[in-house]
Protein backbone atom coordinates (compact mmCIF):
# COMPACT_ATOMS: atom_id res chain seq x y z
CA UNK A 1 0.00 0.00 0.00
CA UNK A 2 2.97 2.30 0.47
CA UNK A 3 3.26 2.66 -3.31
CA UNK A 4 -0.45 3.41 -3.81
CA UNK A 5 -0.64 5.90 -0.95
CA UNK A 6 2.76 7.33 -1.89
CA UNK A 7 1.60 8.01 -5.43
CA UNK A 8 -1.47 9.87 -4.15
CA UNK A 9 0.62 11.90 -1.70
CA UNK A 10 3.24 12.71 -4.35
CA UNK A 11 0.51 13.88 -6.73
CA UNK A 12 -0.93 16.04 -3.95
CA UNK A 13 2.46 17.60 -3.35
CA UNK A 14 2.65 18.56 -7.02
CA UNK A 15 -0.62 20.49 -6.62
CA UNK A 16 0.13 22.16 -3.32
CA UNK A 17 2.76 22.97 -0.73
CA UNK A 18 2.10 20.06 1.66
CA UNK A 19 0.47 16.68 2.10
CA UNK A 20 -2.84 17.98 3.50
CA UNK A 21 -4.88 17.58 0.30
CA UNK A 22 -3.56 14.05 -0.29
CA UNK A 23 -4.31 12.96 3.26
CA UNK A 24 -7.79 14.51 2.97
CA UNK A 25 -8.33 12.32 -0.13
CA UNK A 26 -7.05 9.27 1.78
CA UNK A 27 -9.37 10.14 4.67
CA UNK A 28 -12.35 10.18 2.26
CA UNK A 29 -11.23 6.79 0.96
CA UNK A 30 -10.90 5.50 4.51
CA UNK A 31 -14.46 6.64 5.28
CA UNK A 32 -15.65 4.38 2.47
CA UNK A 33 -13.59 1.41 3.65
CA UNK A 34 -15.56 -1.18 5.53
CA UNK A 35 -12.49 -2.84 7.03
CA UNK A 36 -8.85 -3.61 6.40
CA UNK A 37 -7.96 -7.29 6.12
CA UNK A 38 -4.52 -8.77 6.62
CA UNK A 39 -4.32 -11.26 3.77
CA UNK A 40 -5.78 -12.18 0.42
CA UNK A 41 -7.66 -15.22 1.73
CA UNK A 42 -9.74 -13.09 4.10
CA UNK A 43 -10.28 -10.51 1.38
CA UNK A 44 -11.40 -13.16 -1.11
CA UNK A 45 -13.88 -14.62 1.39
CA UNK A 46 -15.41 -11.20 2.04
CA UNK A 47 -15.64 -10.34 -1.66
CA UNK A 48 -17.25 -13.70 -2.47
CA UNK A 49 -19.81 -13.09 0.31
CA UNK A 50 -20.32 -9.60 -1.19
CA UNK A 51 -19.33 -7.93 2.05
CA UNK A 52 -17.37 -5.64 -0.20
CA UNK A 53 -17.41 -5.16 -3.94
CA UNK A 54 -14.19 -3.31 -4.67
CA UNK A 55 -10.69 -3.24 -3.23
CA UNK A 56 -7.15 -2.21 -3.95
CA UNK A 57 -5.05 -5.35 -4.05
CA UNK A 58 -2.05 -7.05 -5.59
CA UNK A 59 -2.63 -8.31 -9.16
CA UNK A 60 -0.87 -11.69 -8.76
CA UNK A 61 -3.08 -12.50 -5.75
CA UNK A 62 -6.21 -11.65 -7.73
CA UNK A 63 -5.11 -13.80 -10.66
CA UNK A 64 -4.24 -16.72 -8.38
CA UNK A 65 -7.71 -16.45 -6.80
CA UNK A 66 -9.29 -16.45 -10.26
CA UNK A 67 -7.32 -19.59 -11.07
CA UNK A 68 -8.95 -21.17 -8.02
CA UNK A 69 -12.38 -20.33 -9.45
CA UNK A 70 -13.26 -17.07 -7.73
CA UNK A 71 -15.18 -14.66 -9.93
CA UNK A 72 -12.92 -11.64 -9.55
CA UNK A 73 -12.05 -8.94 -12.04
CA UNK A 74 -9.60 -6.08 -12.08
CA UNK A 75 -9.10 -2.71 -13.70
CA UNK A 76 -6.35 -0.14 -13.73
CA UNK A 77 -6.72 3.61 -13.18
CA UNK A 78 -6.29 5.64 -16.34
CA UNK A 79 -4.10 8.07 -14.39
CA UNK A 80 -1.46 5.37 -13.89
CA UNK A 81 -0.61 2.46 -11.64
CA UNK A 82 2.48 2.20 -9.45
CA UNK A 83 4.49 -0.70 -10.82
CA UNK A 84 6.79 -2.39 -8.34
CA UNK A 85 9.51 -4.42 -9.96
CA UNK A 86 10.99 -7.25 -7.96
CA UNK A 87 14.75 -7.01 -7.74
CA UNK A 88 17.68 -9.14 -6.76
CA UNK A 89 20.85 -7.75 -5.29
CA UNK A 90 24.15 -9.34 -4.52
CA UNK A 91 25.80 -8.14 -1.35
CA UNK A 92 29.17 -6.56 -1.98
CA UNK A 93 31.90 -8.87 -0.72
CA UNK A 94 29.58 -11.90 -0.55
CA UNK A 95 31.52 -15.14 0.15
CA UNK A 96 29.76 -16.94 -2.70
CA UNK A 97 29.48 -14.07 -5.17
CA UNK A 98 29.98 -16.27 -8.23
CA UNK A 99 27.17 -18.62 -7.17
CA UNK A 100 24.96 -15.61 -6.39
CA UNK A 101 25.63 -14.14 -9.84
CA UNK A 102 24.82 -17.50 -11.46
CA UNK A 103 21.55 -17.68 -9.52
CA UNK A 104 20.72 -14.10 -10.47
CA UNK A 105 21.33 -14.91 -14.14
CA UNK A 106 19.17 -18.04 -13.87
CA UNK A 107 16.27 -16.18 -12.21
CA UNK A 108 16.46 -13.48 -14.87
CA UNK A 109 16.65 -15.94 -17.75
CA UNK A 110 13.93 -16.07 -20.39
CA UNK A 111 12.94 -19.58 -19.29
CA UNK A 112 12.44 -18.68 -15.62
CA UNK A 113 10.81 -15.33 -16.33
CA UNK A 114 8.25 -17.10 -18.49
CA UNK A 115 7.76 -19.77 -15.82
CA UNK A 116 7.10 -17.09 -13.18
CA UNK A 117 4.69 -15.39 -15.56
CA UNK A 118 2.76 -18.60 -16.27
CA UNK A 119 2.79 -20.16 -12.80
CA UNK A 120 2.91 -17.23 -10.34
CA UNK A 121 1.32 -14.43 -12.39
CA UNK A 122 4.42 -12.28 -12.16
CA UNK A 123 4.50 -9.65 -14.88
CA UNK A 124 8.00 -9.83 -16.34
CA UNK A 125 10.04 -6.65 -16.25
CA UNK A 126 11.95 -7.88 -19.29
CA UNK A 127 10.67 -6.28 -22.46
CA UNK A 128 12.56 -8.62 -24.79
CA UNK A 129 10.37 -11.67 -24.23
CA UNK A 130 8.53 -12.73 -27.39
CA UNK A 131 4.90 -11.68 -27.17
CA UNK A 132 3.74 -15.07 -28.44
CA UNK A 133 5.40 -16.72 -25.42
CA UNK A 134 3.43 -14.68 -22.87
CA UNK A 135 0.12 -15.91 -21.48
CA UNK A 136 -3.03 -14.03 -22.42
CA UNK A 137 -3.35 -12.34 -19.02
CA UNK A 138 0.13 -10.77 -19.33
CA UNK A 139 -0.60 -9.49 -22.83
CA UNK A 140 -3.87 -7.98 -21.58
CA UNK A 141 -2.13 -6.28 -18.64
CA UNK A 142 0.60 -4.90 -20.89
CA UNK A 143 -2.09 -3.60 -23.25
CA UNK A 144 -4.29 -1.94 -20.61
CA UNK A 145 -2.09 -0.93 -17.70
CA UNK A 146 -0.55 2.54 -17.70
CA UNK A 147 2.48 2.65 -15.39
CA UNK A 148 2.48 5.79 -13.23
CA UNK A 149 5.02 7.98 -14.97
CA UNK A 150 4.97 10.55 -12.19
CA UNK A 151 6.01 8.13 -9.43
CA UNK A 152 9.15 9.42 -7.73
CA UNK A 153 10.57 6.35 -6.00
CA UNK A 154 13.32 8.38 -4.32
CA UNK A 155 10.74 10.66 -2.66
CA UNK A 156 8.78 7.61 -1.58
CA UNK A 157 11.92 5.99 -0.16
CA UNK A 158 12.72 9.17 1.76
CA UNK A 159 9.25 9.96 3.12
CA UNK A 160 7.22 6.77 2.72
CA UNK A 161 7.71 5.41 6.23
CA UNK A 162 6.67 8.73 7.80
CA UNK A 163 3.68 9.05 5.48
CA UNK A 164 2.53 5.51 6.31
CA UNK A 165 2.99 6.13 10.03
CA UNK A 166 0.87 9.29 9.76
CA UNK A 167 -1.77 7.40 7.77
CA UNK A 168 -1.78 4.60 10.34
CA UNK A 169 -2.05 6.98 13.32
CA UNK A 170 -4.23 9.81 11.98
CA UNK A 171 -6.23 8.51 9.01
CA UNK A 172 -6.70 4.76 8.97
CA UNK A 173 -9.91 3.58 10.63
CA UNK A 174 -10.81 7.05 11.89
CA UNK A 175 -14.15 6.82 10.10
CA UNK A 176 -15.77 4.54 12.68
CA UNK A 177 -15.29 1.19 10.92
CA UNK A 178 -16.67 -1.94 12.43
Amino acid sequence: MRAVWGLQIERGLKRGPDTAAAFAWLKRLDLQTREYVLNSTLLDQKIVRQEGLITIWDLPDILLSRQEGLQLGYSFPKSGTPVIEDAIGIVKGARHAAAARAWEEWVGSVEIQLLATREAYRLPARQDLPADSLPAWALEVRRTMVPAADMDWDVLATHGADWMRYWDEKVRTTGGHR
